[in-house]
């Protein structure tokens, strides 16, 4: 019997927990071998706090913010919206390449593989120019957004305490 196709449905404030709390989940596991031991401690205890923020983005609608269920369970979720984030004004990445920054995409590794990834891609990032900015380390994304057409831009970011002090690098779709 095959595997039930996830649907793909807007995220509203209300759903703001359970999505924050997927993707702690999945960047702890996600990262599990670039990060310091304690960071998926500090990504669970960020949940309540991030879930106010994005409760606040979805009601903007600045962001666009999806999740993907199977049976209620969210399975994906994405977020992509109108650039440069606060963070990238303060740390002086500025202009940035793109009018639109794809923030989150992550999937359940049952998922991985699937096409999911794409649909939730499709469904936050509008006709044009998008950025990312990448954990260094995580070949796996690199790979699967440069097979969508972006590459790699020659700048580094270290990330502040709360993300291990890792570096990011920024990737473009033009």
């Amino acid at each position: 019997m095959a595997a039930p196709v996830p649907t793909i449905r807007p995220t509203g404030p209300e759903d703001a927990h359970a999505w924050c709390a997927f993707v702690a989940r999945e960047q702890t596991r996600t990262y599990r071998d670039v990060m310091p031991p304690d960071f998926g401690t500090h990504r669970l205890a960020q949940v309540e706090a991030d879930a106010v923020e994005l409760a606040a983005e979805i009601a903007t609608g600045r962001q666009r913010v999806v999740q993907a269920e199977v049976d209620g369970e969210i399975v994906g979720a994405a977020k992509a919206g109108r650039a440069p984030a606060a963070w990238e004004i303060a740390e002086g990445f500025v202009p940035v390449p793109a009018d639109q920054q794809l923030d989150r995409l992550y999937l359940h590794p049952d998922h991985h593989g699937t096409g999911l990834a794409d649909r939730l891609l499709a469904e936050v990032v509008l006709p044009g120019p998008v950025y990312l900015w990448l954990i260094h380390g995580n070949t796996r994304a690199e790979r699967f957004y440069a097979r969508r057409g972006f590459r790699m831009l020659p700048e580094d970011f270290v990330s502040g305490p709360t993300w291990g002090n890792v570096v990011m690098r920024r990737m473009l779709r033009d």
